[in-house]
């Protein structure tokens, strides 16, 4: 602790006392602790935490050496920050390269979230070699996104407490029709913020990822790509994630490249990719919002 430098130290993120999940049945499984609200004022728990509660459930439901493929999720009511979900599991197939689970998150007996999720065993380019089968180039796009040098401010951070999540803004964006910036999940070698990881497992560097999927930052988004009607209300409808590799560290920044394909009758949809200091592509989102322009809530 004595090299430390930040001006403070936070708490150790332990991602499985926030995030862990005991099995009662084998389609049952309780939260250890109630999931968290970004903050006291926000109606319901972030979205992001319970995708990725719901993505262990899957993989600890699924044979070992399954991680996430893909998931598709619904938002049914929002979630409160006084009782741990219970998750109820259905196997719809088990087979060698794929599995699928369809997930429903219950609170106080009510249906609150649902998700079909599938994982796969062949999702590391490391254990299969098929990473230059396709020829595709699995980086950022040439003109997208600046260096990390050329973030404003280098180095801070504005970290969204309790939630361990970490941005950094980029002083300026080359790509008109996108909006870049970057986080993490949980935060070291910054002059403002330091926080341990603890018990940090590969299970749970997947809670992580999935987790920074639902920083879908429209706030940021819509000055920058030209639209001159904010909403007057906005929150995720669904999220979807396609997993595109198994082989990254989640202790490290991640590059949000999120931009608009569709808005009208207040629904917005919006894709992000999420790309390694390396460049690597990691993950795809595709996410519809409700996005209400008008007075009429």
């Amino acid at each position: 602790m004595s090299d430390i430098k930040a001006d403070r130290v936070l708490r150790p993120l332990d991602a499985k006392a926030a995030f862990d999940v005991v099995e009662i049945d084998k389609q049952t499984y309780r939260g250890v602790k109630p999931l968290r609200k970004p903050a006291k004022e926000i109606r319901g728990v972030y979205g992001g935490n319970i995708v990725g509660q719901g993505i262990l459930v899957a993989m600890r439901s699924s044979p070992s050496g399954f991680t996430p493929n893909s998931v598709h999720s619904h938002f049914i009511k929002a979630v409160n920050e006084e009782t741990p979900l219970i998750w109820k599991v259905e196997e719809v197939s088990t087979g060698k390269s794929f599995a699928t689970r369809k997930l429903r998150a219950l609170q106080d007996d009510v249906v609150v979230f649902t998700s079909m999720v599938s994982l796969t065993s062949k999702n590391s380019a490391s254990k299969t070699g098929h990473k230059d089968s396709t020829q595709m180039e699995y980086s950022v796009p040439p003109g997208k996104t600046l260096t990390t040098q050329s973030l404003k401010g280098e180095p801070s951070a504005y970290a969204a407490l309790p939630l361990f999540v970490y941005q950094k803004f980029y002083e300026d964006q080359k790509d008109k029709d996108t909006y870049a910036f970057q986080l993490r999940w949980g935060i070291k070698d910054d002059a403002n913020f330091y926080q341990e990881h603890q018990n940090v497992t590969p299970e749970f560097k997947y809670v992580g990822l999935t987790i920074l999927t639902d920083w879908v930052a429209v706030e940021l988004a819509v000055p920058h790509v030209g639209m001159e009607v904010p909403p007057k209300f906005e929150t995720s409808i669904d999220h979807n994630i396609y997993y595109h590799e198994d082989d990254f560290d989640i202790d490290q920044w991640f590059v949000y490249v999120l931009g608009f394909k569709w808005i009208g009758n207040d629904r917005a949809l919006v894709k992000a990719d999420l790309y390694t200091e390396d460049n690597k592509h990691v993950v795809t989102i595709v996410q519809e919002r409700l996005y209400i322009t008008s007075s009429k809530l």
